[in-house]
């Protein structure tokens, strides 16, 4: 809701990011030009995040979808900047970006658990190693 938003700003957050597509949230982030990824699921979804000020639109889960997903939908609706979380990996978000994505999001392919816990720093940055070099073959993201 747009009095969390509120107090996540006041405590110095920068954007605001949301599980679901919440109109309200996304609006009051524009108003104020703070950036705003609401989580959507579907191309309708997608649309209304994005008419109502959201520059960027989280898919989630991604799994849901798939890489070919995503092509089909940015090449259908391309003032998206669709970015898909929840089933990106080490292995395929360079998939992802190549079939239309404008980002993509990880955080536990990224800082496994049990590396965490074992604080096993080089398997992350291995991790990242690995993430960064299926993503450097795609390039720069070109603003459509």
């Amino acid at each position: 809701n747009t009095e969390d938003a509120e107090r996540a700003v006041d405590a110095g957050a920068e954007f605001i990011i949301t599980p679901v597509m919440l109109p309200d949230v996304i609006q009051w982030c524009a108003a104020r030009n703070i950036v705003s990824v609401p989580g959507c699921q579907t191309p309708t979804e997608l649309v209304n995040a994005y008419r109502n000020g959201a520059p960027l639109q989280k898919l989630f889960p991604g799994v849901a979808g798939g890489p070919m997903w995503v092509k089909a939908v940015s090449a259908a609706l391309p003032m998206l900047s669709i970015n898909p979380t929840s089933g990106v990996d080490l292995d395929n978000a360079g998939d992802y970006l190549r079939n239309g994505a404008a980002s993509v999001g990880l955080v536990a392919p990224l800082f496994d658990p049990v590396a965490i816990q074992n604080e096993d720093w080089d398997q992350i940055a291995k991790n990242a190693e690995k993430v960064m070099a299926n993503v450097r073959e795609v390039g720069p993201y070109i603003r459509k």
